[in-house]
């Protein structure tokens, strides 16, 4: 399985401004209880092996636990569908993530993000999908990163999924840039995505990992995590379980973040009394920026780095 390590010199303080991170944060704890999304939830197992869950932490008050099987970190009570629905619309949040955080950020995650996820969609279609290619985004379309996707392939819309299977339109590759992790119905997204494939058709995929190094250090203190736009983080082998229901073979699973071992390093100095390992504590607090390079790339070669890039085949007997 492909793996990619990635160097660079992202730093916290461009991707995550503190100011208007905090500013998005308290919007969304209001929006929390705007629109109720902690009442009528309901409980359930993990969304990946469906294993159960010991409850590790609480953030905002969703809780998060851990499956006792595969690893993955998920929301357990879920909210209701049509509350996260109304959240995602009509909330303050999102209003302020869309019209303040994500342009007060643009340029580096143009460069960080944008650039680097459409040359991995399309340096992976040259060699795998043949010529002129057909992709299809699912969730919130990104009209930037469809405008690099163009410059090698076609774009078509997301296909009517109320139509036959037999007359809906497959694309070659599917890309879910970090939709399916706040997905209501993740098992039903999954299943969209691969009706959307043809056989030998492939789907990208990036997320947050809920084994990341970030997560793990920091649970409920990390900034990253926002309910409910994370409701299921999954494991590796969490996705390879849940992938492999619906006939899909992972053929690259890369953790390229570039951010954990700042954001765990700013968070404790923030609050001293957050104690870490002693050997983990000297590495995230050294001075010496090759030693914290050379941790952050370490965490990418063992698939420990919070970013998850992971491309998946649907297999050609089809589901």
């Amino acid at each position: 399985m492909k793996r990619v390590v990635t160097g660079g010199e992202l730093t916290q303080r461009d991707m995550r401004p503190a100011d208007i991170i905090h500013s998005y944060l308290t919007h969304v704890q209001d929006d929390i209880a705007r629109f109720g999304l902690l009442e009528d939830a309901r409980e359930r197992d993990c969304p990946a092996c469906g294993g159960q869950g010991a409850r590790e932490f609480e953030r905002f008050g969703f809780e998060y636990h851990r499956c006792r099987m595969c690893g993955s970190l998920f929301v357990s009570p879920l909210p209701a569908g049509i509350r996260l629905a109304e959240y995602h619309a009509e909330g303050a949040a999102e209003r302020f993530r869309r019209e303040h955080l994500l342009p007060s950020t643009a340029d580096v995650r143009t460069r960080h993000a944008l650039i680097p996820r459409a040359r991995w969609v399309l340096a992976a279609a040259a060699g795998r999908l043949g010529l002129y290619p057909t992709f299809a985004q699912f969730g919130t379309e990104t009209p930037q990163l469809l405008d690099l996707i163009r410059a090698s392939a076609t774009v078509v819309s997301w296909p009517d999924t109320s139509q036959p299977e037999r007359d809906q339109v497959q694309a070659d590759g599917v890309i879910a840039f970090d939709e399916l992790e706040r997905a209501a119905d993740f098992a039903g997204g999954i299943h969209r995505c691969r009706r959307t494939l043809r056989a030998g058709g492939l789907l990208f995929v990036t997320t947050m990992s809920g084994e990341g190094f970030e997560l793990c250090m920091l649970g409920q203190r990390a900034n990253a995590l926002v309910p409910p736009v994370h409701l299921q983080l999954l494991s590796r082998r969490g996705w390879n379980e849940v992938l492999a229901r619906e006939d899909f073979r992972i053929v690259e699973y890369s953790t390229p973040g570039e951010l954990d071992v700042q954001a765990v390093a700013d968070v404790c100095r923030r609050d001293p009394a957050g104690r870490l390992p002693a050997i983990i504590d000297q590495l995230v607090h050294t001075d010496d920026e090759q030693v914290a390079r050379a941790f952050q790339g370490l965490l990418q070669q063992a698939c420990l780095s919070s970013l998850v890039h992971l491309m998946a085949e649907a297999l050609r007997h089809g589901v």
